[in-house]
């Protein structure tokens, strides 16, 4: 059960996005994130995205200025009032990407995405699962995570360093 102040992963992002100077939003693979995604949405014909763990809402706002219908959930309650201030006709609400149900209409998005997310998850399942949910028949998962080099992999690997949970720290878990 999580205290009045909220699960670990709420209380780390409030205080990150509470820090004197905000975090930087310049993740310089935006622009050919963007793009790529720009290509596949139109190429499938989606309208609807939802992105998942929106921080301060660069990625919705440029979908929705490309004419997408985009909206956010971010569990950082912060982090939502500076995207609503960055971009005010845009759709961001509170949630905890843990937490099932997500409050999005189930069946009703083209795609979701979730850049650099997962791996800040205690649940990666539960972002699974939300996704699947609210997911059109047909509908999409557009998801990444940081790659740290075949070395590093290796030694995160042999180390077991993948079982040590530091709910603190930025990243909980690794992926290769």
């Amino acid at each position: 059960m999580s205290s009045p102040q909220g699960t670990p992963l709420k209380r780390y992002y409030e205080q990150y996005w509470s820090r004197a100077s905000p975090p930087p939003c310049d993740d310089p693979l935006f622009p050919t994130r963007l793009r790529l995604l720009r290509e596949r949405l139109s190429a499938a014909g989606a309208r609807t995205v939802l992105d998942a763990g929106s921080g301060a809402g660069g990625l919705v706002a440029e979908l929705s200025s490309l004419g997408f219908a985009a909206s956010g959930l971010e569990v950082s309650e912060r982090a939502v009032r500076r995207a609503r201030e960055r971009h005010p006709d845009c759709s961001f609400l509170v949630h905890d990407l843990e937490t099932l149900p997500w409050p999005v209409e189930p069946g009703s998005v083209d795609v979701v995405c979730s850049f650099e997310v997962i791996e800040h998850l205690l649940s990666p399942r539960s972002l699974l699962e939300g996704a699947h949910a609210v997911l059109k028949p047909g509908g999409r998962l557009a998801l990444t995570t940081p790659y740290h080099g075949l070395l590093k992999n290796l030694a995160l690997v042999l180390s077991a360093f993948d079982r040590h949970f530091a709910v603190e720290g930025d990243h909980i878990r690794f992926f290769s």
